[in-house]
């Protein structure tokens, strides 16, 4: 399974992050492309515990859907909420600023995400509750793989 932790995978969604472009049209939802950029580095943030979320996950979400969602099972388009605490339409989350400095801002992120080994303290995940670094990774992957989808990358 693909995971952001592989340095494969990794180069793959980061020449998909360097070829995306500001004009690039969303195929579904209501995100810019540079807006994308920021909910992806976010992402991060909230599992490296930058950003704090409620915890919203329930026995079913924690014990059954989490390990459906890692194993791949496919997010219907436009269908999955946004956090609150990351939701750009209502006014939270980190704002776009210039479209190269946001690329070049998200590929820190990742960079500091895998700085940290699995000793971290990571955040537990809003909807599906404590996650391994390892599954951290996966569902990064899995997250920046479906918003490059988004917008064609």
């Amino acid at each position: 399974m693909k995971n952001i932790l592989n340095a494969q995978n990794r180069e793959e969604l980061l020449t998909r992050i360097t070829n995306l472009k500001e004009t690039n049209s969303s195929l579904w939802g209501k995100m810019y492309a540079n807006e994308m950029l920021c909910h992806l580095a976010d992402q991060i943030r909230i599992a490296t515990n930058q950003i704090k979320t409620r915890d919203f996950s329930s026995f079913f979400s924690r014990t059954i859907l989490s390990k459906i969602v890692l194993l791949g099972m496919p997010a219907p388009k436009g269908k999955v909420k946004t956090f609150p605490e990351i939701d750009l339409a209502k006014g939270r989350g980190t704002k776009p600023t210039d479209f190269e400095n946001d690329k070049t801002l998200l590929k820190k992120i990742v960079s500091d995400f895998l700085g940290k080994d699995s000793s971290f303290n990571y955040q537990s995940h809003a909807a599906f509750g404590h996650f391994t670094r390892k599954q951290w990774g996966r569902i990064i992957y899995i997250h920046f793989d479906y918003h490059l989808k988004q917008f064609g990358a």
